[in-house]
C-alpha cells in the first residue's frame, strides 16, 4: 500500500487567522478555512492528482475537455 505524502499540506503553516462563528453549525460550503485551503495552488494540484490517479476523472483527448468518469 502507497503511503500518502502529505507534503502539500505545509502551505497550511501559513494560514491567516480565519472566522468560525462558534454559535452557529459548521457548514463546510461557508467555511473561511475551506475556502482558504481551496485556493492554494499546492492543495488543488494534490487533489486534481488524487483525481485523475484513481481514475475519477478522466481527459477526453478529442474535445480537449476534463469530464467525471461516471
Amino acid at each position: 500500500m502507497k503511503k500518502l505524502d502529505y507534503k502539500f499540506l505545509e502551505c497550511v503553516r501559513k494560514m491567516p487567522p480565519l472566522q468560525h462563528v462558534k454559535s452557529k453549525p459548521f457548514d463546510i460550503t461557508q467555511s473561511e478555512v475551506a475556502k482558504w485551503l481551496a485556493s492554494q495552488p499546492d492543495i488543488m494540484q494534490k487533489i486534481f492528482d488524487m483525481a485523475a490517479n484513481h481514475h475519477v476523472i478522466a481527459y477526453d483527448v478529442k474535445t480537449q475537455t476534463w469530464r467525471g468518469a461516471d
